[in-house]
């Protein structure tokens, strides 16, 4: 039986920094990825990083963060992931990230879009290309072995005890598993399910299915920027160098420049359709830092981004919530202290705690490779201070899930096809998961993802062999899709207030006294309750402010 001292699944930059801490403190680290390898898992909207580079503390981005995240941030958290930014924009610079320069000759920092001050630094759009390949370079450097075509099925867990993973090994064609002391889940969070896209969220599916309550799944964060009519989010860098929104008005949108990107997406949904962005005049060189998305946009739409204003409306860009964890990246089971042995989340997988309700530009490539880091090492050497446990759960539990795939190959019965319960999956989330919500929605949204959450698990699949199937690979990644949007709107509908992304027009105002603490909530859609964690002494950082 394959044995790894740590298993990262994911293949963004969160799972390869992973993988580099985990390797540097001592542990056999293997990558395990769903796709192909190269693929960042993180869309043009979020294409910078946010640190103090000009300011004399970090006091600004801890509490900018902290308010845009709507006080439901864990604060100890926010101070120490601030605190440590500018260490990432030096370690990416001493591996060959080249970042957009000032006068002086440090990297540039641009306000906007959550910050008060100039924060968010960058390559225009193409940071996270280049982010992910000085990662993969110095995971090809420290011979870290990586596998894709894999896509994680099971959790084999043994008194609250991780042991190892069951995947489906398309390029093999068959379920295999994996023995390791420590699994660190740092894949894409299901923002694609708003957009009819079933891909992301496994992590999170599959560490609901072993028993941890997912938290804050009602948030999510918002792009102002998606080209109406397609999926193409353009990068809210074109904001902060000389792009604006206009209403159908001709106003403009979010002209206090400490607007999140979801805040901006709000005030264009009261606005109504027919919103535009104008970036005729990107100031100085931005056109040519974002060359590529002037390409891209041209090749998608036939618009130039420097002549012609482009249709744009708001969409779902990230899922904020996700597996619960501390500050080392353990998930935490049920409350603070109790822990699942041996699992750890990061990045989109994770609810970290540093982005609350809402979240900045700049802080999510940020918490990706903070997170990485963290949870790698901590991992590294939680797995050099214990020893393997043999158990025969690990083969048991692979014969399980290898007889229910073949019943499900096997089973030639007329039911739903997978474009339409994806479409239907996608409009039930529009509908009652959007922008405006409200009770009766979120009831009548979450009868109907009930509805397709027992639907999904017996969708026809067309193709009965096991090698290269992508047909089953896209029926299980819709059925994961199903049960965590179910999750999500079973915590939007507990969540009677409106607090950062989560606007309830019957609960308009925020509710500090009942609603100041993380949602959890379980695979079967039970809702419970999660402290927020303060200062270390357990005091305000940043007290809640009207």
């Amino acid at each position: 039986m394959e044995y790894w001292d740590v298993l990262v699944v994911g293949d963004g930059p969160a799972a390869l920094r992973a993988a580099l801490a985990s390797t540097s403190a001592g542990a056999r680290t293997m990558l395990l990825s769903e796709g192909g390898l190269g693929h960042s898992g993180i869309g043009l909207a979020e294409n910078a990083i946010a640190a103090s580079l000009q300011e004399s503390t970090t006091k600004g981005h801890r509490d900018d963060t902290i308010r845009t995240g709507g006080w439901l941030c864990d604060q100890d958290i926010v101070s120490s992931r601030a605190s440590s930014a500018a260490s990432i924009i030096a370690e990416l610079e001493r591996w060959g990230l080249v970042f957009r320069r000032d006068s002086a000759g440090l990297p540039r920092s641009f306000a906007g879009l959550g910050h008060t001050t100039p924060r968010v630094s960058g390559c225009g759009d193409g940071t996270i290309r280049g982010v992910q390949q000085v990662l993969e370079e110095r995971c090809i450097r420290d011979n870290i072995h990586r596998r894709g075509e894999c896509l994680p099925l099971k959790l084999i867990v043994e008194e609250s005890h991780i042991r190892g993973l069951v995947y489906y090994d398309l390029s093999q064609g068959r379920i295999d598993v994996i023995q390791a002391k420590a699994i660190i889940l740092a894949d894409a969070g299901f923002e694609g399910a708003w957009n009819g896209v079933s891909n992301g969220g496994t992590g999170m599916a599959i560490a609901a299915r072993a028993g941890i309550s997912l938290r804050n799944l009602e948030f999510q964060s918002w792009s102002p920027l998606n080209v109406a009519g397609t999926n193409l989010n353009l990068p809210n860098g074109l904001l902060a160098n000389g792009g604006s929104v206009i209403s159908p008005t001709g106003e403009v949108i979010g002209v206090e420049g400490s607007l999140s990107p979801t805040q901006i997406a709000v005030a264009m949904t009261a606005e109504g359709t027919g919103c535009v962005l104008d970036s005729r005049h990107i100031s100085g060189d931005g056109s040519i830092w974002y060359a590529h998305t002037i390409s891209l946009l041209n090749q998608r739409t036939g618009l130039d981004l420097g002549s012609d204003v482009i249709p744009v409306q708001p969409a779902v860009s990230a899922t904020i919530g996700g597996i619960p964890v501390d500050e080392h990246g353990r998930a935490v089971n049920g409350e603070w202290g109790k822990w699942m042995s041996g699992l750890y989340a990061v990045g989109d997988a994770a609810s970290s705690g540093f982005h609350g309700a809402s979240m900045a530009w700049g802080n999510r490539l940020l918490d990706d490779l903070l997170s990485g880091r963290d949870a790698g090492n901590h991992a590294g050497k939680w797995a050099a201070a214990n020893k393997a446990t043999p158990s025969s759960l690990l083969e048991e539990s692979r014969q399980e899930v290898e007889a229910n795939i073949n019943d499900r190959l096997l089973n030639d019965s007329d039911s739903s096809k997978i474009g339409a319960v994806r479409s239907s999956l996608r409009n039930e989330l529009n509908a009652g998961m959007s922008l405006q919500r409200d009770g009766e929605s979120l009831e009548t949204c979450l009868a109907g993802l009930a509805q397709l959450k027992e639907i999904s698990a017996t969708v026809n699949v067309e193709d009965s062999s096991l090698l290269m199937n992508t047909n089953l690979l896209e029926v299980l990644r819709l059925e994961n899709a199903c049960l965590l949007a179910h999750m999500a709107t079973s915590a939007a509908l507990f969540r009677c207030e409106s607090r950062g992304s989560h606007l309830r027009s019957d609960n308009e105002q925020r509710d500090d006294d009942n609603c100041l603490k993380h949602s959890l909530v379980s695979m079967e859609g039970d809702v419970s309750n999660l402290p927020i964690r303060m200062s270390v002494g357990g005091t305000w950082i940043l007290a809640p402010e009207p």
